[in-house]
């Protein structure tokens, strides 16, 4: 069960937006596909960090949602990643320091997938 590889837990049907982009467009992004964090991706597709659904809470709070805020003012950079041949048990320690969103990464910093902890908990349930 904790051997399984993130690659058959991890989400690949990715929503990213360039690092200069607004908040108010990643935000309407994030509603249109309903998803509850975004990808930030440098203009050759590698990762340069993520935003939440938490992180617009904050953006709200301090200022006019409406203001053309670029993305990288409020995304976490120091963004934890996993590898595709990484595996459940390798999760443990990240979600247990509260990251409830983890990028999967190739080689070259692309994101190539999302594993969450709903997706984590669905792995989970299953396997019992």
């Amino acid at each position: 069960m904790n051997d399984v590889p993130v690659d058959r837990l991890m989400s690949t049907d990715l929503t990213t937006i360039e690092r200069g982009a607004a908040a108010a467009d990643a935000a309407s992004q994030m509603r249109e596909t309903g998803v509850s964090s975004i990808l930030v991706v440098e203009a050759d597709g590698t990762l340069a960090g993520l935003i939440t659904a938490t992180d617009f809470v904050t953006l709200v709070r301090d200022n006019d949602p409406n203001d053309r805020t670029p993305v990288e003012a409020f995304m976490t950079t120091d963004v934890v990643t996993v590898g595709r041949d990484d595996t459940v048990a390798e999760l443990a320690e990240p979600t247990a320091h509260g990251y409830t969103h983890l990028p999967v990464t190739d080689g070259d910093g692309r994101p190539i997938g999302m594993v969450s902890t709903t997706d984590l908990t669905a792995h989970l349930s299953r396997a019992k």
